[in-house]
């Protein structure tokens, strides 16, 4: 049986025991060690690859890290590091990768364990768990443990890492999965858009399709880099709600570290997508006590509209947060999806639901429990009414001006339509099948709905 080549990774010059230990298990579980040197202030001679190698995949110098400030350092060595990888993948020689580290190792080996591709086994050991982990997974399926002590071979690491390498070693050995007969179609969520998620889901798995939900929180990264490996036939972007988040500086954005940008592959790619705004009703922060002063006092001042009076950002649950955006941020990012969809070259819908994006965002007059604000509370606790047109969303009024002055006109592949529903109501989720549905058939075109569209009632 061939022992799977695990790449034991670290600054080795300061964890130069821990990761030669990490090397031991790895060993003694079935695997082949292959440790690398990721270090930032001084190269090891002992390492199977060394620094010099790793920095010369890229063209880049011991010299000029060495002299680099230590977070440029760390940039520059974890993007070797990643490209040193990808050579080693190709070359039979990184079936997993196996990494121990403190905060800045962290950060660089992670960058070079991101260079991955999804599925490719990658554990993490690191003592900065109870802190926020984004940053360093971002779009990957990295395996965060940990290690409780930062360093140190001692009665409580040694099993820790030798659970760790025994993980790394049996998840190498799992045979590869290959690519199922269905076609596969990216949907994005959050709890608030769930029942047109679910009934957009149900649908396209009806018709023979499987169906990869994405949470709209830092996820879309994910979807699409893996509608670049050419794994994703369509995409139903139901909540584009991380543009906000990203906007808005929260965590639930897409990771500062990710070398792409939401609503770029599909239409780079060309496949079809039928995009809404999902969830850009609210900016979604942690905990109350994480969300930046200047916001809360921004509802204090009335300049973010609060529920029932409060002049505070409503509560979601213990863990997250919802702020309310501002129109002028509504604006930002209706000018940031118009610049994103003018360059698509595949058959693309913008649908805007003129009456509201998600639960949260519906007057008292339509909200029930099902659609998840119960009768009896009030207005949903982001929602404003435009005040000439009280049934649709001022935020809907202003993004469709954005929208319709920005998007590209000359464009056959693209259509924007603009229809008096909620993003919540059935016949929105029957629109988006059926748009998807005709792109897939080659019958969908520039205007095939029009006669939904609500732009000749905007003044």
């Amino acid at each position: 049986m061939v022992r799977p080549t695990i790449v034991c990774t670290g600054i080795c010059n300061t964890k130069g025991p821990e990761i030669r230990y990490m090397a031991e298990m790895v060993a003694a579980h079935g695997g082949e060690p292959l440790i690398m040197d990721l270090s930032l202030g001084a190269a090891v001679e002992w390492a199977d690859v060394s620094l010099g190698e790793v920095l010369a995949t890229v063209g880049t110098s011991l010299e000029e890290v060495f002299s680099a400030p230590r977070a440029r350092a760390s940039t520059l060595v974890g993007r070797a590091g990643g490209a040193k990888m990808l050579d080693l993948r190709a070359a039979g020689r990184c079936d997993g990768v196996l990494a121990w580290a403190g905060s800045v190792g962290t950060a660089t080996t992670t960058r070079a364990m991101r260079a991955l591709p999804i599925g490719v086994p990658r554990i993490m050991l690191t003592d900065m768990t109870s802190g926020d982990v984004g940053g360093w997974v971002g779009g990957s399926d990295i395996y965060i443990v940990n290690p409780i002590l930062e360093q140190g071979i001692n009665a409580i690491t040694r099993r820790i890492v030798a659970n760790a390498a025994a993980g790394i070693v049996a998840m190498a050995g799992v045979p590869e999965v290959g690519v199922g007969a269905r076609p596969l179609c990216a949907i994005t969520s959050y709890g608030t858009t769930t029942p047109t998620v679910l009934r957009c889901r149900d649908f396209m798995e009806a018709r023979g399709w499987e169906t990869a939900v994405f949470h709209a929180v830092g996820a879309g990264a994910a979807m699409e880099d893996l509608i670049r490996e050419g794994l994703i036939g369509a995409v139903l972007d139901i909540t584009t709600a991380e543009l906000m988040n990203t906007l808005a500086g929260s965590s639930f954005g897409i990771p500062g570290d990710w070398a792409g940008e939401r609503l770029r592959a599909a239409g780079e790619v060309g496949i079809p997508q039928v995009i809404l705004p999902g969830g850009l009703d609210q900016c979604a922060f942690g905990p109350l006590s994480s969300v930046p002063e200047a916001l809360l006092d921004d509802h204090r001042r009335g300049r973010r509209r609060s529920h029932l009076g409060s002049a505070m950002p409503y509560v979601h649950n213990s863990g997250v947060t919802i702020v309310t955006p501002t129109l002028e941020e509504v604006e930002e990012v209706s000018t940031l999806i118009a610049a994103r969809l003018n360059g698509a070259r595949g058959p693309t819908a913008f649908i805007l639901p003129m009456r509201g994006w998600s639960a949260y965002d519906q007057s008292a007059l339509v909200a029930t429990r099902a659609r998840g604000w119960a009768e009896g509370n009030g207005d949903g606790p982001v929602w404003e009414p435009d005040p000439d047109r009280p049934r649709w969303s001022r935020r809907a009024t202003r993004m469709l001006r954005v929208l319709e002055r920005e998007l590209d006109p000359t464009k056959e592949n693209l259509d924007l339509i603009a229809v008096d529903m909620h993003l919540l109501d059935p016949g929105l989720a029957d629109l988006v099948t059926g748009c998807v549905v005709e792109m897939l058939e080659s019958r969908w075109g520039r205007g095939a709905h029009r006669h939904l569209d609500v732009r000749g009632r905007v003044e």
